[in-house]
């Protein structure tokens, strides 16, 4: 069976990574709120209310992409906090039995 090798620092920054991209996913969302609030006055009719129903739609898929993103990145976290405890609890349950 191949050796799986993890480290918990490089697992750390990756969700780091993760974390950022849902914060500048969350930038972007915000431009483009203020973007459609200051042309609402100007949305009128049929291609108003389409206008106001795709960002409604946007609005929920860039929440959804942020929660995976957060989702993602505390994954990770969580599998960086538990490796390092199985592999500290196994390297003392070995230098128990070796007498160490």
């Amino acid at each position: 069976m191949p050796q799986m090798n993890t480290d918990a620092a490089v697992l750390a920054k990756e969700a780091s990574n993760f974390e950022r991209i849902s914060d500048e996913l969350k930038q972007v969302i915000a431009a483009v709120d203020m973007t459609a609030n200051s042309l609402k006055a100007q949305w009128t009719g049929q291609a108003g209310v389409a206008a106001q129903m795709a960002l409604q739609r946007f609005d929920a898929a860039a929440a959804t992409q942020i929660q995976e993103l957060n989702d993602i990145s505390n994954n990770i976290h969580t599998s960086g906090t538990q490796y390092t405890s199985t592999d500290d609890d196994q390297a003392g349950n070995l230098a128990h039995l070796m007498q160490l």
